[in-house]
């Protein structure tokens, strides 16, 4: 499920529209290539989600991240994921616990904007985390 780098350019068409999506609901300025770039690099991992006949069904992009004050809490971060239906964003979820797991990770997270989020995530088993203000100067 997780693509190597090397061969990004042959899924890019299928995965570039899902990223464009979730870039539309993030705060941050993001572009599709710096996306792009993270992945090329090793930077960042490309969970490419296939449905039960080998189609294209979603993506995932994850980012390891180590705490700067103590490297052994590792967590592996979803930076964006689109998914086509219950079944994909399931089996995309376990693979990518599965793989933090591997990696010595201790936590699974992501990060959203919109209550629906929170929503979403409780149903995955995912519990609500940190809570960040902010205010806009």
């Amino acid at each position: 499920m997780i693509l190597d780098p090397r061969n990004l350019h042959d899924v890019w068409e299928d995965v570039a529209p899902d990223v464009d999506e979730c870039r539309g609901h993030d705060r941050d300025e993001v572009w599709l290539e710096d996306v792009y770039s993270s992945i090329r690099a090793g930077n960042a991992l490309l969970m490419v989600i296939r449905d039960d006949t080998g189609g294209y069904a979603g993506m995932a992009v994850l980012v390891r991240q180590t705490d700067p004050f103590n490297p052994n809490n590792r967590t592996l971060h979803v930076w964006y994921t689109n998914t086509r239906a219950k079944e994909a964003t399931a089996a995309g979820l376990a693979f990518a616990e599965e793989l933090a797991r591997r990696e010595g990770c201790a936590m699974v997270t992501f990060r959203g904007y919109k209550a629906e989020f929170e929503r979403w995530g409780e149903r995955l088993g995912f519990e609500l985390g940190d809570v960040e203000m902010r205010k806009v100067l």
